[in-house]
Protein backbone atom coordinates (compact mmCIF):
# COMPACT_ATOMS: atom_id res chain seq x y z
CA UNK A 1 0.00 0.00 0.00
CA UNK A 2 1.36 3.26 -1.09
CA UNK A 3 2.24 5.91 1.89
CA UNK A 4 2.26 9.24 2.45
CA UNK A 5 5.96 9.65 1.90
CA UNK A 6 5.23 7.93 -1.89
CA UNK A 7 2.72 10.90 -2.22
CA UNK A 8 4.98 13.19 -1.30
CA UNK A 9 7.69 12.21 -3.54
CA UNK A 10 5.95 12.04 -6.72
CA UNK A 11 4.60 15.48 -6.20
CA UNK A 12 8.14 16.87 -5.39
CA UNK A 13 9.79 14.60 -8.15
CA UNK A 14 7.14 16.06 -10.52
CA UNK A 15 7.65 19.67 -9.90
CA UNK A 16 11.87 19.61 -9.91
CA UNK A 17 12.12 17.05 -12.23
CA UNK A 18 16.01 17.05 -10.36
CA UNK A 19 16.34 13.76 -8.16
CA UNK A 20 18.81 16.29 -5.98
CA UNK A 21 16.68 19.42 -5.85
CA UNK A 22 13.62 16.85 -4.87
CA UNK A 23 15.71 14.84 -2.06
CA UNK A 24 16.68 18.44 -0.69
CA UNK A 25 13.30 19.70 -0.73
CA UNK A 26 12.26 15.96 0.90
CA UNK A 27 15.23 16.43 3.46
CA UNK A 28 16.41 12.73 2.34
CA UNK A 29 19.53 12.16 0.72
CA UNK A 30 19.35 10.99 -2.79
CA UNK A 31 19.95 7.53 -2.89
CA UNK A 32 16.99 7.21 -0.30
CA UNK A 33 14.97 9.33 -2.62
CA UNK A 34 16.03 6.53 -5.55
CA UNK A 35 14.97 3.58 -3.09
CA UNK A 36 11.57 5.11 -1.76
CA UNK A 37 10.81 5.67 -5.88
CA UNK A 38 11.87 2.17 -6.73
CA UNK A 39 9.55 0.86 -3.64
CA UNK A 40 6.57 2.98 -5.27
CA UNK A 41 7.36 1.86 -8.45
CA UNK A 42 7.05 -1.60 -7.33
CA UNK A 43 3.94 -1.07 -5.19
CA UNK A 44 2.27 0.19 -8.41
CA UNK A 45 3.86 -2.25 -10.97
CA UNK A 46 5.02 0.53 -13.27
CA UNK A 47 7.53 3.04 -13.98
CA UNK A 48 6.30 6.54 -12.73
CA UNK A 49 9.27 8.45 -13.96
CA UNK A 50 11.70 8.12 -17.20
CA UNK A 51 15.45 9.10 -16.18
CA UNK A 52 18.33 8.98 -17.99
CA UNK A 53 21.63 10.70 -17.17
CA UNK A 54 19.98 14.50 -18.33
CA UNK A 55 16.38 14.24 -18.14
CA UNK A 56 13.99 12.91 -15.58
CA UNK A 57 9.95 13.29 -16.70
CA UNK A 58 6.81 11.83 -15.53
CA UNK A 59 5.93 8.83 -17.44
CA UNK A 60 2.24 8.22 -18.54
CA UNK A 61 1.58 6.50 -15.10
CA UNK A 62 3.22 8.93 -12.91
CA UNK A 63 1.04 11.71 -15.11
CA UNK A 64 -2.30 9.86 -14.60
CA UNK A 65 -1.38 9.23 -10.65
CA UNK A 66 -0.48 12.58 -9.93
CA UNK A 67 -3.53 14.31 -9.42
CA UNK A 68 -4.54 11.52 -6.91
CA UNK A 69 -1.27 12.02 -5.63
CA UNK A 70 -1.84 16.06 -4.81
CA UNK A 71 -5.39 15.22 -3.68
CA UNK A 72 -4.30 12.62 -1.26
CA UNK A 73 -1.74 15.48 0.02
CA UNK A 74 -4.18 17.96 0.35
CA UNK A 75 -6.70 15.67 2.39
CA UNK A 76 -3.49 14.81 4.55
CA UNK A 77 -2.73 18.42 5.33
CA UNK A 78 -6.30 19.35 5.95
CA UNK A 79 -6.52 16.10 8.27
CA UNK A 80 -3.74 17.51 9.75
CA UNK A 81 -4.96 20.79 10.44
CA UNK A 82 -8.34 19.35 12.14
CA UNK A 83 -6.67 17.64 14.66
CA UNK A 84 -4.07 20.68 15.23
CA UNK A 85 -7.67 22.87 15.90
CA UNK A 86 -9.05 20.41 17.54
CA UNK A 87 -6.06 20.20 20.49
CA UNK A 88 -6.00 23.65 20.22
CA UNK A 89 -9.73 24.00 21.64
CA UNK A 90 -10.81 26.35 18.42
CA UNK A 91 -12.92 23.05 16.91
CA UNK A 92 -15.12 20.69 18.96
CA UNK A 93 -17.77 20.99 20.91
CA UNK A 94 -18.97 23.30 24.21
CA UNK A 95 -21.74 22.70 26.45
CA UNK A 96 -22.77 25.86 28.45
CA UNK A 97 -25.30 26.44 30.96
CA UNK A 98 -26.72 29.77 31.93
CA UNK A 99 -29.36 31.93 34.09
CA UNK A 100 -31.81 34.06 32.19
CA UNK A 101 -30.47 36.94 33.93
CA UNK A 102 -27.21 36.21 31.68
CA UNK A 103 -28.96 37.04 28.61
CA UNK A 104 -30.14 40.75 30.43
CA UNK A 105 -26.82 41.99 31.32
CA UNK A 106 -25.08 41.41 28.32
CA UNK A 107 -22.40 38.90 29.83
CA UNK A 108 -24.01 36.00 27.37
CA UNK A 109 -23.56 38.14 24.59
CA UNK A 110 -20.16 39.25 25.20
CA UNK A 111 -18.61 36.13 26.16
CA UNK A 112 -20.32 34.16 23.04
CA UNK A 113 -19.27 37.26 20.81
CA UNK A 114 -15.56 36.83 22.07
CA UNK A 115 -15.14 33.41 21.71
CA UNK A 116 -16.90 32.99 18.14
CA UNK A 117 -14.57 35.19 17.11
CA UNK A 118 -11.43 32.73 17.96
CA UNK A 119 -13.16 29.82 17.74
CA UNK A 120 -15.99 29.59 14.77
CA UNK A 121 -16.28 26.29 14.06
CA UNK A 122 -16.54 24.64 17.30
CA UNK A 123 -20.51 23.69 18.21
CA UNK A 124 -22.00 25.24 21.22
CA UNK A 125 -24.54 23.61 22.84
CA UNK A 126 -26.12 26.13 25.45
CA UNK A 127 -29.08 25.53 27.87
CA UNK A 128 -31.57 27.77 29.76
CA UNK A 129 -30.87 26.60 33.42
CA UNK A 130 -31.45 27.27 36.88
CA UNK A 131 -28.41 28.26 39.40
CA UNK A 132 -29.31 24.39 41.52
CA UNK A 133 -29.53 22.86 37.85
CA UNK A 134 -26.51 23.61 36.64
CA UNK A 135 -23.88 22.93 39.87
CA UNK A 136 -24.69 19.52 39.54
CA UNK A 137 -24.66 19.11 35.59
CA UNK A 138 -21.04 20.91 35.57
CA UNK A 139 -20.02 18.75 38.56
CA UNK A 140 -21.47 15.66 35.98
CA UNK A 141 -19.51 16.58 33.28
CA UNK A 142 -22.78 17.04 31.19
CA UNK A 143 -22.10 20.41 30.68
CA UNK A 144 -18.78 22.39 30.51
CA UNK A 145 -19.24 25.47 31.93
CA UNK A 146 -22.20 27.29 33.47
CA UNK A 147 -23.12 31.19 33.65
CA UNK A 148 -24.60 31.10 37.69
CA UNK A 149 -25.57 33.61 39.93
CA UNK A 150 -23.66 32.94 43.32
CA UNK A 151 -23.83 32.09 46.31
CA UNK A 152 -24.19 28.40 46.34
CA UNK A 153 -23.88 26.73 49.07
CA UNK A 154 -22.03 23.42 49.49
CA UNK A 155 -19.91 24.48 46.16
CA UNK A 156 -17.91 21.36 45.25
CA UNK A 157 -14.71 21.33 45.59
CA UNK A 158 -14.25 20.01 42.05
CA UNK A 159 -15.28 23.10 40.77
CA UNK A 160 -14.27 26.50 39.63
CA UNK A 161 -16.11 29.88 40.42
CA UNK A 162 -14.56 32.97 38.51
CA UNK A 163 -16.98 35.95 39.05
CA UNK A 164 -18.06 38.23 35.77
CA UNK A 165 -20.14 40.52 37.14
CA UNK A 166 -21.27 42.27 39.97
CA UNK A 167 -25.08 43.76 40.13
CA UNK A 168 -26.55 46.36 41.74
CA UNK A 169 -29.86 45.87 43.14
CA UNK A 170 -32.90 47.59 42.19
CA UNK A 171 -36.50 47.47 42.72
CA UNK A 172 -39.61 46.63 40.40
CA UNK A 173 -42.81 48.38 41.55
CA UNK A 174 -46.06 48.58 39.80
CA UNK A 175 -46.70 51.61 38.58
CA UNK A 176 -49.42 52.76 40.94
CA UNK A 177 -47.34 52.34 43.59
CA UNK A 178 -46.75 55.11 45.91
CA UNK A 179 -42.99 54.88 45.22
CA UNK A 180 -43.20 54.51 41.53
CA UNK A 181 -42.39 58.01 41.51
CA UNK A 182 -39.47 58.46 43.38
CA UNK A 183 -36.66 60.51 41.63
CA UNK A 184 -33.44 59.57 43.52
CA UNK A 185 -34.11 55.85 44.17
CA UNK A 186 -36.04 53.97 47.11
CA UNK A 187 -34.80 52.38 50.27
CA UNK A 188 -35.88 48.66 51.73
CA UNK A 189 -36.75 50.51 55.01
CA UNK A 190 -39.53 52.58 53.06
CA UNK A 191 -41.21 48.86 51.54
CA UNK A 192 -41.45 47.34 55.30
CA UNK A 193 -45.03 45.61 55.46
CA UNK A 194 -45.44 45.07 51.34
CA UNK A 195 -46.00 42.30 49.52
CA UNK A 196 -42.58 40.85 47.90
CA UNK A 197 -42.22 38.10 45.37
CA UNK A 198 -38.89 36.07 45.12
CA UNK A 199 -37.31 33.62 43.36
CA UNK A 200 -37.82 30.40 44.06
CA UNK A 201 -34.22 29.50 45.61
CA UNK A 202 -33.89 29.25 49.13
CA UNK A 203 -32.82 32.18 51.03
CA UNK A 204 -28.86 31.19 50.84
CA UNK A 205 -29.07 30.47 47.19
CA UNK A 206 -28.37 33.05 43.89
CA UNK A 207 -29.80 35.82 44.21
CA UNK A 208 -32.39 35.04 46.11
CA UNK A 209 -29.24 35.64 49.28
CA UNK A 210 -28.63 38.49 48.07
CA UNK A 211 -32.05 39.61 48.03
CA UNK A 212 -32.38 38.74 51.83
CA UNK A 213 -28.92 39.73 52.73
CA UNK A 214 -30.06 43.34 51.71
CA UNK A 215 -33.14 43.11 53.26
CA UNK A 216 -31.49 42.22 57.03
CA UNK A 217 -29.34 45.02 56.33
CA UNK A 218 -31.78 47.49 56.28
CA UNK A 219 -33.98 45.20 59.25
CA UNK A 220 -36.74 44.76 56.71
CA UNK A 221 -38.09 41.16 57.29
CA UNK A 222 -39.56 40.37 53.60
CA UNK A 223 -43.31 39.20 53.11
CA UNK A 224 -43.02 37.09 49.86
CA UNK A 225 -46.37 35.92 48.50
CA UNK A 226 -45.15 34.31 45.39
CA UNK A 227 -42.09 32.84 43.67
CA UNK A 228 -41.21 32.25 40.44
CA UNK A 229 -37.93 30.66 38.54
CA UNK A 230 -37.49 33.99 36.09
CA UNK A 231 -37.24 37.60 36.42
CA UNK A 232 -39.89 38.03 33.49
CA UNK A 233 -42.50 35.96 35.47
CA UNK A 234 -41.75 37.48 38.82
CA UNK A 235 -42.13 41.48 36.84
CA UNK A 236 -45.41 40.34 34.99
CA UNK A 237 -46.49 39.83 38.66
CA UNK A 238 -45.54 42.98 39.93
CA UNK A 239 -47.02 44.50 36.74
CA UNK A 240 -50.46 42.71 37.56
CA UNK A 241 -50.29 44.65 41.26
CA UNK A 242 -49.28 41.38 43.25
CA UNK A 243 -46.45 42.81 45.24
CA UNK A 244 -42.99 44.24 44.65
CA UNK A 245 -39.81 42.93 43.77
CA UNK A 246 -35.64 43.43 44.07
CA UNK A 247 -34.16 42.44 40.77
CA UNK A 248 -30.82 42.87 39.37
CA UNK A 249 -29.95 45.91 37.81
CA UNK A 250 -30.06 44.67 34.57
CA UNK A 251 -33.72 43.99 34.58
CA UNK A 252 -34.64 47.11 34.44
CA UNK A 253 -33.87 46.49 30.58
CA UNK A 254 -36.91 44.12 30.49
CA UNK A 255 -39.63 46.09 29.37
CA UNK A 256 -43.25 45.17 30.61
CA UNK A 257 -45.86 47.74 30.83
CA UNK A 258 -46.95 48.82 34.54
CA UNK A 259 -43.59 48.34 36.27
CA UNK A 260 -41.73 50.84 36.79
CA UNK A 261 -37.76 50.31 37.63
CA UNK A 262 -35.81 52.08 40.85
CA UNK A 263 -32.43 51.85 42.12
CA UNK A 264 -32.12 50.15 45.81
CA UNK A 265 -30.95 53.10 48.48
CA UNK A 266 -28.40 52.76 51.51
CA UNK A 267 -27.33 48.69 50.30
CA UNK A 268 -23.98 47.44 49.16
CA UNK A 269 -25.40 44.06 48.99
CA UNK A 270 -24.74 43.13 45.07
CA UNK A 271 -25.45 40.18 42.68
CA UNK A 272 -22.92 38.05 41.56
CA UNK A 273 -23.05 36.29 38.18
CA UNK A 274 -19.99 33.83 37.40
CA UNK A 275 -18.53 31.38 35.44
CA UNK A 276 -18.20 27.75 37.16
CA UNK A 277 -16.41 24.70 35.87
CA UNK A 278 -14.38 21.58 36.68
CA UNK A 279 -10.79 22.53 38.09
CA UNK A 280 -9.47 19.83 36.32
CA UNK A 281 -10.98 19.85 32.56
CA UNK A 282 -9.92 17.69 29.13
CA UNK A 283 -11.67 19.89 26.60
CA UNK A 284 -9.76 21.82 25.01
CA UNK A 285 -12.62 23.90 23.98
CA UNK A 286 -13.24 24.97 27.67
CA UNK A 287 -9.67 26.14 28.05
CA UNK A 288 -10.18 28.71 24.81
CA UNK A 289 -13.47 30.07 26.56
CA UNK A 290 -11.62 30.53 29.90
CA UNK A 291 -8.73 32.69 27.82
CA UNK A 292 -11.69 35.11 26.39
CA UNK A 293 -12.95 36.25 30.10
CA UNK A 294 -10.33 39.13 30.14
CA UNK A 295 -12.46 40.63 27.70
CA UNK A 296 -16.24 40.05 29.55
CA UNK A 297 -15.40 40.79 32.80
CA UNK A 298 -17.04 44.29 34.01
Amino acid sequence: MLALRHYELLVTLSEELHFGRAAERLGISQPQLTLVLKQMEELVGATLFERNRRNVSLSATGALLLPEARAVLRHAARAENVALRAGQGVIGELAIGYIGAASYNGVLTKLLSSYRQVAPDTRLRLTLMDLDQQIPEVEAGNLDAGIVRLPYPNRPESLTFRTLRQERLWIALPLGHGWAGAVDGVALSDLAGEAFIGTHLPSNSGFSASMHQACANAGVIPDIVHRAPQFAAIVSLVAAGLGVAIVPESIRHLSIPGVVYHPLKGTEVTANISLVYRTETENPSLEVLLSCLEEVVF
